[in-house]
């Protein structure tokens, strides 16, 4: 697929095969389909079940057959001779491959060469949100589907269906302008994905008729002709009239309003108070604190006064950030358009969605990193990112597809290449066509703003936005304190920087040979220093291994300011001369910045920019290892590592973050909401109020009266009021029943394997009774990967589609599929625990095998235990666990007519009745 190919095109051939996960006389095909597409519009058609004796509950569904269906088809020695002669003159096949079989499906077909269009469909739209077939069957017809089941013959048409809509509207020049430079690098790239793409655009017509050619313009390498330019904001100082207020009237006839006309929307006066409550605090400009139960309907409930608010006040601005990418793209791309459509004026207001710079890709360093001599996997990396960058709006830079990353990263050069031209170092605002200015300008112009808590804890850093936005909403608050930790914290990623390194020793490989004299020696000097800083940072961590000799892969440890491992015993010497040796590098190489010796050394403009790029890199990452040198020892600091087997992390961060958030949220705002469906702790707010930085927690040390709304201030010395309301779910607890079983044991960590021997018996019984339909969260994905080994199989033969969450992998084909499959079982960790919802009886059980205490010998929990009372790290302890074991809790009733049961494997769960009583 990514090799040349230079031979004539005819027919084109589409292949889908079924697959089980267990062979069967060496063979795991049981059902597959072939088309042959000519150029004359005609086609032949192949399809055939394939004799085989292990198909699970879980494939069934995906391909509709019976374990009955599949005794008496054909063999596959049968099945493969008449396919091989079907595709007979068929020099490579195009494969949709969602379960990585298309070696496999190559070898049935006795065919060396394939596309795996799987690959193609991420390369081309990596704006899709879901690759499983439904998904993609649901973006191609624009239409639920109710049935996950295809049949390959099914599969087949839609694999056509889609080149079809990449080639008739991606590559075409009057849908995708873009599209002429997309062309012309897919040609530059020699490989067959390329040829095939191409031909297939260019014969449009001649495979699928039509009236239209999506070839209209010449290709051109220009491709930053097509970049959307930031635009200019000049803002002129706002005359600030009297506030116009929100009345409560108002509110009511908005949220019935919304209930009229929104489908599926009825009215809830939970929502109507929690608006109420959000109207007061913008009117007064006050601090609310406001947890609401499943159900309530927040994101409707701040929407609607925030757009009235911001309606009646023309001169407003208001942030609302959250914590997880989904709820910001949910807000902007669906919640905003029904709260819009309660009133004419709204429309009025200009919205903009800022992300992280990470989450964005620099085009102009993007263009420097472009050789000439580029070609194959290498150049499509590079075009690949170039495709982002004209999808920002859609398509965040900072993740890469699954198959992408598996083709593509062939030499790591994918991996380099997207951390040299994210947007987080370097992107300036000369950089009129890269998508984080055009992301900034329009924040900058708009009046609400949708943004992550990163990007809020930061905003006042930002010269551009600074001050302009006097009102925020913290969704998802009970995130907040580790995403303003991560947004403060300083760390140093050895890989990143000896990536930077291996770029700049190319190019002083290139320049070698037409070097002499004084610039010779300083070259020479320069590799020396090179090869003492690749020395010191092996040497570095074979010091933390020493440390920490029994590490897993990627896991946070502590990071000892003085140990026995390192010169002298303390880490400020390596810290000094890491920084010392990156400034000796960067000295030694600039040269390379003076523009004269770049042309006598023939350095491309484009390449003398990335060349100072990556100098000025290394700069900013010695002053790194320099501020932690100066920083590693002071008061609320905590410093960690992370181990791999070729490089390190570490990171230096603020234990207590409540000042910081004094410091650049309360003094920089007018009205703050923080809202999430679990904050409190025993019906209290304190926990919350420390970690935020409201000293002054007293006023919020009140019981909620059972069953009511508990509401209750304080008012700072200044006269400010924080708020504090907490508002119950509408929905009933008696619709969930809470269950411990007699084996379950205490799921202490020094515990650990007496609890998983219990969790192992228990756990398939528990999935039988309840015919699947179950999540079991996990604390970790170490105790996930233990129990899915000794019960996985029990569970499939049991007849029970298992789904089990792999670490780093995307979980969107797995929440479809858990939630089109009614017995399925699903094992998650992490993002599991919250920000799912699961409707309707797909899930009546939620099994939660560990209570998730937070991991002892965390670095972070080491410090707290340090620095506070022990009544302190206690109390702090016990309450990050019960918000993540509420968030659990919360993925089982997710609407009015929801109900199922709570088991615990986990016999610690007796402390907290108190949740479901």
């Amino acid at each position: 697929m990514l090799k040349p190919y230079s031979y004539p095109i005819d027919d084109v051939a589409f292949v889908y095969a079924h697959t089980g996960l267990k062979e069967d006389q060496g063979n795991r095909i049981y059902e597959i389909a072939a088309t042959i597409l000519s150029r004359d519009h005609s086609r032949r058609d192949f399809s055939s079940l394939v004799r085989y004796g292990y198909l699970t509950e879980r494939e069934r569904y995906h391909s509709n057959i019976s374990r009955e269906n599949l005794k008496d088809p054909p063999p596959a020695e049968e099945v493969a001779s008449r396919l091989s002669s079907f595709l007979a003159g068929q020099a490579f096949i195009l494969v949709l491959d969602p379960h990585h079989v298309l070696d496999l499906v190559l070898r049935f077909c006795v065919r060396e060469r394939g596309i795996d269009l799987s690959f193609a469909l991420e390369f081309f739209l990596p704006h899709v949100e879901s690759f499983s077939p439904r998904s993609l069957w649901e973006f191609m017809k624009g239409k639920r589907r109710e049935k996950i089941s295809f049949s390959a013959a099914e599969l087949v048409e839609l694999s056509m269906d889609l080149v079809r809509h990449i080639c008739g509207n991606r590559l075409n020049d009057e849908t995708n302008p873009p599209s002429a430079a997309l062309r012309y690098y897919l040609q530059k790239s020699d490989t067959l994905l390329g040829e095939v793409f191409l031909h297939l655009t260019r014969h449009y017509q001649d495979y699928w008729g039509g009236l239209f050619k999506p070839v209209n313009r010449s290709d051109t390498a220009n491709w930053m002709r097509y970049l959307e330019k930031a635009k200019t904001v000049s803002l002129e100082p706002q005359i600030l009239e009297g506030q116009r207020n929100i009345s409560d009237q108002r509110v009511k006839d908005l949220c019935l309003g919304l209930a009229g006309a929104a489908q599926g929307f009825k009215f809830r006066k939970t929502q109507l108070d929690y608006a109420f409550h959000v109207a007061e605090a913008l009117n007064d400009g006050a601090v609310l604190t406001l947890e609401a139960g499943t159900g309530t309907g927040k994101t409707q409930g701040y929407l609607i006064p925030v757009m009235e608010y911001l309606h009646r006040n023309p001169e407003a601005r208001i942030m609302i950030s959250t914590y997880t990418k989904s709820l910001q793209d949910q807000i902007f791309q669906q919640e905003i358009n029904r709260t819009v459509a309660l009133e004419r004026g709204y429309s009025k207001i200009s919205i903009a969605v800022l992300k992280g710079k990470s989450n964005y890709l620099c085009a102009e360093k993007l263009n420097s990193a472009f050789e000439e001599d580029l070609k194959g996997a290498s150049l499509l990396a590079w075009l690949y990112f170039v495709n982002l960058i004209f999808l920002y709006r859609q398509v965040d830079g900072e993740t890469v597809g699954e198959k992408i990353g598996r083709y593509l990263n062939d030499g790591l050069y994918l991996r380099q290449l997207q951390d040299e031209i994210s947007a987080k170092t370097g992107c300036a605002g000369n950089h009129t066509l890269c998508p984080a200015q055009v992301a900034l300008a329009e924040a900058r112009s708009a009046r609400l703003v949708i943004t992550n808590h990163h990007k809020l804890a930061l905003i006042d850093h930002d010269e551009e936005l600074s001050g302009l936005f006097r009102n925020c909403i913290v969704d998802e608050a009970n995130h907040f304190e580790q995403a303003v930790r991560n947004a403060f914290s300083l760390s140093v990623h050895s890989r990143e920087i000896t990536d930077i390194i291996a770029y700049l020793e190319s190019v002083l490989q290139r320049v070698s040979r037409k070097v002499s004299g004084e610039v010779e020696m300083m070259l020479q000097q320069c590799h020396e220093t090179i090869n003492e800083f690749h020395q010191t940072v092996h040497e570095f961590g074979s010091m933390l291994q020493t440390i920490h000799p029994y590490f897993a892969k990627g896991e946070i440890l502590e990071l000892p300011v003085c140990h026995g491992a390192y010169p002298d015993g303390d880490i400020e010497k390596m810290l000094r001369l890491f920084a010392d040796l990156l400034r000796g590098i960067g000295k030694g190489l600039s040269f390379l910045k003076d523009p004269d010796a770049s042309r006598v050394l023939k350095i491309l403009p484009r390449s003398q920019e990335r060349v100072r790029n990556a100098i000025a890199r290394l700069y900013t990452e010695a002053d790194n290892f320099q501020t932690m040198e100066k920083t590693i020892r002071t008061e609320n600091t905590v410093a960690a590592c992370q181990l791999f087997f070729k490089h390190w992390v570490i990171t230096v961060s603020a234990v207590d973050v409540s000042s910081l958030i004094k410091a650049h949220v309360y003094n920089k705002r007018d009205c703050v909401i923080y809202t999430s469906a679990t904050l409190r702790h025993r019906n209290r707010f304190n926990d919350f109020c420390r970690i935020v930085g409201m000293d002054d927690a007293t006023g919020c040390d009140s019981i909620s009266p059972a069953g009511k709304e508990d509401r209750t201030f304080f008012t700072d010395q200044d006269g400010r009021e924080f708020r504090f309301v907490a508002i119950p779910s509408p929905y009933s607890l008696e619709s969930m029943k809470v269950f411990l079983p007699d084996g379950a044991v205490n799921g202490g960590y020094e515990n650990k394997q007496a609890w998983l021997k219990a969790v192992v018996d228990l756990l398939p019984e528990l999935i039988r009774k309840n015919r699947g339909r179950t999540l079991v969260l996990f604390s970790s994905y170490s105790d996930l990967e233990a129990v899915a080994l000794q019960t996985g199989d029990e569970i499939i033969a049991d007849g029970y589609p298992l789904l089990i969450q792999q670490m780093g992998r995307p979980t969107g084909n797995l929440i479809d599929e858990f939630r089109s499959i009614r017995e399925s079982v699903l094992f998650g960790v992490e993002t599991f625990w919250y920000g799912v919802d699961f409707r309707g009886d797909t899930l009546t059980q939620v099994i939660i095998t560990r209570i998730p205490f937070p991991y002892p010998f965390d670095p972070l929990q080491t410090a707290r235990k340090g620095s506070l009372s022990k009544e302190e790290f206690w109390s702090r302890y016990y309450y990050e666990a019960i918000i993540k074991l509420k968030q659990g809790m919360g993925r089982l009733i997710r609407s009015e007519t929801d109900k199922g049961r709570l088991v615990f494997l986990d016999s610690r769960c007796r402390r907290f009745e108190d949740l479901w009583s």
